[in-house]
């Protein structure tokens, strides 16, 4: 808002751009302008370079995405690349005015930036717009857990001592993401809710990596390295014997000759599980997991074996749904955010928003050549991984939680309190190069950059040339690193510490502070203040004190949660009730117990039961499918001989195939009622001829109508043709028509009814069940006794009318819907 109030200001009191306005010209804001890209600077110049009116806002000291395409000599350059039309100097407004952090916060980043200030005299230092004075400290370690041990207490300390006790206030920067996952374990262990800004820092948390691990390995069957991810975490925590034999396997079904190699150490049998170039040849743990064989395993290990073998399987199945969907599934899988949501710890709340951001950072994907799969989308993730530092545009939550971000990614942003930790020398500023174009084929010729004005230049082709360029391309990186430690001394409003250690147990020599640590000590001491701990890097060849005893690392991963560790201790209670046997005492009885408690505890068996009913039911192999709101008669003989493909059939309806002899029978049903005089008013398809089979084709059909004619139908005229009814049978609706109802006399002399369903079949093998529910639905339509009531099927072909006997009765067909028994 700051800067387009200036845009508004210039148009209104500066000549040039006054005159222009009065031309209808339109003024052109570049904020940001030092971290434009040089393709994106290109055709803004082309665009706007003959004397439009542009005004660009930007810092060059905070210039640090060179390595992204951005050019500092955007905004150093700008008058050359926008001239005025008549020739005239480009007027330069320096904002120098930071309202955004205390006085001897600014002064500690102004004297960092003393060189960048010497190099490039047209930006000055920033001045103070606050009375406030601020606060500035650094603190040299000894080791590197003993940092992290401290900036857990010292983030605890202080949120406790800010006025608004809220952690989003607080940042904590690093230099890479490396750094980032052991402050985050540090933090996290002292329950302290912590944000990861940035994919590629979420991809290292526990609960992240266990997801995108099963992910590849849904795309990967040879992932060796993710599968044993898997197998040694917490959840499945398979031991090392376990794993060298699962790696003695997958080489048996590799066909690895046994002789190949010499049995080595354990740890050269687990870096030997995870070797292989081709994946034709790669001995895959995957299928040694599908199969383990009969080699000696733990008893544990094999049922874990098959439990995520058959997890994976199931997770395989459905690699073909959308990533967003794929992804929960995996959680879901996992159970890990059923873990994060019993946790009633801040730290785990933390760790839940963190997933979710990895979830919607899947959500937000979109490949660069518009195909969005499981294979883009790991490529992607991988590139962030090796590549991201600041790949993608991170913008922390809203959350309250501490923001833990790398100093690319906290660029404009701000916190009331930030520690800059790891500010060790060849760590911060970072010392090893990217490297020299002429000697890394991967890197793109200096003269073919479109920030090449900004780079060192190759001017010789012989040794001396190329020193030269070393040594000027090592103090443009080194100015690189200054502007990016200039960025980090320039987040805090209130207080500023930086810290640093001298010892890691991974190294031989010591670190200790670095140049940028230094200046803040020479600034602090200028007031009369001292580092809150300072110790001097040890003398060359000093041994690392870390390294003189045994050091024990417990792996498999086992530790627990706390809220794994009460479910374990509630588990042993209920083992103890379970030996106690019935006879023990209840424990509801105790007398110390009130009615309150006794609610309470009421209330969670209630609870306990409801959820163990859902854990039944999904477990469970049985599916009950629901009755359709109406069934048909042949639909009720398909329930009484095949109960489960019936319910198969109601689970996944099939099309049928298309039936000659089906179409011919439908013909034929409509071909008779057409014959009595009655105009058709069904869709021939909806006839119950269509389950007719036997009639070939229409030659067929036509020796079917003259059989009919001379049969003892042919004449005889019908009460009713395709008579529909609807019978309720043990609540379940089935509904029909019968093809034909004609008057009947009795033998006693009293009028009754002769249902007839015509036959077309070779074969008198028609199901009488279909009869009796014709029977028994024709008489309670018309109120008439059952047996008041006949039924028979006329079988075309012969001229045979069958009247089956002993028809089931009503409570019969209702058994047959109750239970699927044969009715009889």
């Amino acid at each position: 808002s700051d800067q387009i109030a200036l845009a508004a200001r210039l148009a209104d009191e500066h000549p040039m751009v006054g005159e222009l306005e009065r031309t209808k010209y339109r003024i052109v804001l570049l904020d940001e302008y030092q971290d434009t890209s040089v393709g994106q600077a290109l055709m803004l110049r082309r665009l706007f370079a003959d004397g439009h009116p542009v005004t660009a806002v930007g810092d060059p000291n905070q210039a640090i995405y060179g390595w992204r395409g951005a050019s500092v000599s955007n905004i150093l350059r700008f008058g050359d690349d926008f001239p005025h039309a008549d020739g005239s100097p480009v007027p330069t407004y320096p904002l120098t005015v930071n309202r955004r952090s205390d006085a001897r916060i600014l002064e500690v980043a102004n004297r960092l930036a003393g060189p960048l200030h010497h190099q490039f005299p047209q930006v000055a230092p920033l001045e103070a717009g606050t009375d406030a004075v601020g606060e500035v400290q650094t603190v040299v370690h000894e080791a590197y857990a003993g940092e992290l041990a401290w900036l857990a207490g010292e983030v605890v300390a202080t949120r406790a001592a800010m006025g608004d006790p809220s952690w989003r206030e607080i940042g904590v920067l690093v230099r890479d993401n490396a750094h980032a996952a052991d402050v985050f374990d540090a933090l996290s262990a002292a329950e302290i809710p912590v944000e990861i800004v940035g994919v590629n820092g979420l991809l290292r948390l526990p609960e992240v990596a266990e997801v995108l691990a099963t992910l590849t390995l849904l795309d990967d069957l040879t992932a060796n390295a993710e599968l044993l991810t898997l197998l040694s975490g917490p959840r499945w925590a398979i031991g090392t014997r376990d794993l060298a034999q699962l790696r003695r396997r997958a080489a048996q079904l590799a066909g690895t000759p046994p002789g190949r190699r010499a049995a080595g150490s354990l740890a050269d049998e687990l870096s030997h599980a995870v070797a292989g170039a081709d994946p034709t040849e790669v001995a895959a743990l995957s299928d040694a997991l599908d199969d383990p064989g009969d080699l000696p395993y733990s008893r544990a290990a094999r049922e874990r074996f098959a439990l995520l073998s058959g997890e994976l399987r199931m997770l395989r199945g459905h690699a073909g749904e959308p990533l967003l969907e794929l992804v929960r599934r995996i959680i879901e899988a996992c159970g890990i955010d059923v873990e994060l949501a019993a946790s009633v710890s801040e730290a785990a709340r933390a760790r839940r928003e963190n997933l979710d951001l990895f979830v919607k950072a899947v959500a937000e994907f979109q490949a660069i050549d518009g195909t969005v799969t499981l294979p883009s989308l790991l490529a992607w993730l991988e590139a962030e991984d090796d590549l991201g530092n600041g790949l993608d545009a991170a913008t922390p939550s809203e959350a309250d939680s501490v923001k833990l971000l790398t100093v690319h990614r906290a660029k404009g942003l701000e916190w009331d309190v930030v520690f800059v930790v790891g500010a060790c020398v060849e760590k911060f500023p970072h010392t090893r190069s990217r490297g020299l174009w002429p000697t890394r084929v991967e890197m793109l010729p200096t003269p073919l950059r479109g920030d090449e004005r900004d780079l060192p230049r190759l001017r010789a082709h012989d040794k001396a040339g190329l020193a030269e360029l070393q040594q000027e391309t090592k103090e443009h990186e080194a100015t690189e690193e200054l502007r990016l430690g200039y960025v980090a001394f320039t987040r805090a409003r209130h207080r500023l510490v930086v810290s640093s250690y001298l010892w890691r147990e991974d190294r031989k020599t010591p670190l200790g502070p670095s140049p940028y640590q230094l200046v803040v000590r020479e600034t602090i001491a200028g007031w009369g203040a001292e580092p809150t701990a300072w110790l001097d890097p040890p003398d060359k060849g000093t041994p690392n004190p870390l390294r003189a005893g045994v050091r024990e690392f417990p792996w498999p991963v086992t530790q627990h949660t706390a809220e794994a560790l009460r479910r374990l201790a509630a588990a042993e209670l209920v083992g103890d009730a379970l030996d106690a046997g019935p006879g023990a005492a209840d424990p509801l009885l105790d007398p110390d117990i009130d009615l309150v408690d006794l609610a309470r505890v009421q209330e969670w068996d209630t609870e306990l039961e409801r959820l163990l009913e859902e854990a039944r039911r999904d477990r469970s192999s049985d599916v009950a499918v629901p009755m359709p709101a109406s069934l048909s008669a042949t639909s009720l003989a398909r329930l009484r001989d095949d109960p489960a493909a019936f319910a198969g059939e109601l689970v996944r309806p099939m099309p049928r195939p298309p039936s000659p002899a089906a179409k011919f029978g439908t013909l034929f049903h409509a071909w008779v009622e057409a014959r009595f005089g009655q105009q058709p008013l069904l869709d021939p398809e909806d006839l119950p001829g269509r389950a007719d089979p036997g009639i070939d084709d229409e030659s067929d059909l036509r020796e079917l109508e003259e059989a009919f004619v001379a049969g003892p139908f042919g004449d005889r005229v019908p009460h009713q043709v395709e008579a529909p009814f609807a019978l309720v049978l043990g609540g379940q609706v089935v509904r029909g028509r019968i093809d034909a109802v004609f008057t009947d006399r009795r033998p006693d002399g009293s009028d009754g009814f002769l249902l007839v369903d015509w036959k077309t079949n070779r074969a008198a093998t028609a199901d009488p069940l279909q009869l009796a529910i014709y029977r028994l639905a024709w008489a309670e339509l018309h109120g008439l006794p059952v047996e008041s009531v006949r039924a028979a099927f006329y079988y075309v072909r012969t001229g045979e009318v069958v009247e089956p006997v002993g028809l089931p009765t009503r409570a019969e067909l209702e058994r047959l819907l109750a239970d699927g028994t044969t009715p009889g």
